[in-house]
């Protein structure tokens, strides 16, 4: 569960507050005392069960009586209680033992020695007051007895707090908050955190992850040995061996959305530097004409570039900056008002194929798939596309989202990178899913030039 060190933490702060509220709660001592309740007088077998049966009767009624005012005032006024008669009773418990006429009156106190004063005090007031409401027989005496049996002393040791079970319940709650928490962020937050997540949707393979870097950075410009570099390595690796009959030469970039616009550039960047590395010659171009930034990232001008070769203003060998060993990029160059039409022409078409002649491979930077129709276009114009997905911005609806708006127009899709995963995540979230065939129902290679 990716929510479990909340729950962990939630529990543990449970817990400490459960046991510290248990450490502030003074001892209490339990005592009890018991009275027996009988006839007073009775000679024959027939008396004697009319007694009893009259004496089981009452006894409900004293017990009820023992816990009340009449009782209690005595009792505070005997042992000098600073206290009601209502907030006495909260410390007194009467029962009657089933099938019995016995009365246990139990008193819990905070100290040891008043608890068994106090349970003493209301048997003998309890004595005193159930004789005095009993009948009088002929003799002027009362008909029933009130007798001690058992008289309550000091307890050796606290009855509570149950410190021990407040603390444990401390934790259960905080545990519980912890769950509803995650429950809840599992249905609030559908944001991605790692590639388990991805994986959990089973929209396309998960190429791989790229660990956090410092914003407007590339991982082989800044690290080459480094760990994001070795992302890149892997990622390249997958796609090369996804499907060993069609190599993908002819990739597309896009985004989830516009918030993933930035990675996506230097996902773009770092992949092209990873296939240069193997000796291969890459083309870079920059076809997100809706202000991708790509050109600043790389820090090449974008003053002439792509739109002046598709409209003809410009030859296709003069429209190429020179970036890093191997590696080419194509600016956007001047962006017309609406790239749709231009990006959708079989004068792109051509351009892409020629591309394609010139480089070992070809990778081309699109717009956010959800942000515009530019992503489908180039995406069949290609051998397929990567989806760049970022963590913390990008959420699992819109990658499905994404995924299907795709496929729905025949673009293979050829994987997932999700960037800007923690290493705790990446460990937690192991390697990229295993290579399949991209998810489409039309076979890899682009549209060509004669496509309509």
């Amino acid at each position: 569960m990716k929510s479990w060190p909340v729950i962990l933490v939630l529990a543990l702060l449970g817990g400490a507050a459960g046991y510290g509220y248990a450490q502030t709660r003074p001892d209490s001592f339990r005592s009890t005392s018991s009275v027996f309740v009988s006839a007073a007088e009775g000679s024959d077998p027939n008396e004697l069960l009319q007694g009893s049966s009259y004496t089981q009767n009452l006894v409900q009624s004293y017990t009820r009586l023992a816990t009340s005012t009449v009782v209690l005032e005595p009792v505070i006024s005997d042992l000098g209680l600073d206290l009601t008669p209502v907030q006495l009773a909260r410390q007194v418990t009467a029962e009657n033992p089933l099938n019995t006429v016995i009365i246990d009156v139990t008193v819990v106190d905070s100290d040891r020695q008043r608890a068994a004063d106090i349970a003493n005090a209301v048997t003998r007031s309890l004595s005193d007051e159930a004789r005095s409401l009993s009948p009088e027989s002929a003799a002027g005496l009362s008909t029933l007895s009130v007798a001690p049996i058992a008289e309550a002393t000091p307890p050796n040791s606290p009855a509570g707090p149950n410190r021990r079970l407040i603390a444990l319940t401390g934790l259960a709650i905080g545990a519980a908050l912890g769950i509803v928490f995650a429950l809840v962020r599992s249905v609030v937050d559908t944001r991605l955190r790692s590639t388990a997540d991805v994986d959990e949707l089973r929209v396309a393979p998960v190429l791989g992850s790229v660990a956090r870097r410092r914003r407007g950075s590339m991982a082989f410009a800044d690290e080459p040995q480094g760990a994001a570099a070795d992302d890149f390595r892997r990622i390249r690796a997958q796609l090369q061996f996804s499907d060993v009959d069609a190599v993908a030469r002819t990739i597309a970039v896009s985004s989830v959305s516009t918030d993933d616009r930035e990675s996506r550039g230097a996902v773009v960047l770092d992949l092209a530097l990873a296939y240069a590395e193997r000796g291969q010659s890459v083309l870079v171009i920059d076809a997100d004409l809706r202000g991708g930034g790509l050109a600043d990232l790389a820090a090449v001008s974008d003053e002439t570039g792509l739109t002046d070769v598709v409209v003809g203003r410009l030859e296709f060998a003069d429209a190429v900056t020179p970036w890093r060993d191997r590696v080419d990029v194509i600016p956007t160059g001047e962006v017309p008002p609406n790239p749709s039409p231009l990006l959708s022409s079989k004068s792109m078409a051509l351009f892409v194929e020629s591309a394609r002649e010139r480089y070992d491979v070809v990778i081309v930077d699109t717009p956010g798939v959800l942000s515009s129709s530019d992503a489908l276009e180039l995406g069949r114009l290609s051998d397929g596309v990567v989806l760049v997905a970022t963590v913390g911005h990008s959420s699992r609806g819109q990658l499905v989202q994404a995924a299907r708006a795709l496929t729905g127009v025949q673009v293979p899709v050829l994987g997932i990178v999700l960037d800007g995963v923690s290493e705790s995540a990446q460990r937690a979230g192991g390697g990229p899913s295993a290579p399949k065939a991209p998810i489409s129902s039309r076979p890899a290679g682009g549209r060509g030039v004669d496509a309509p």
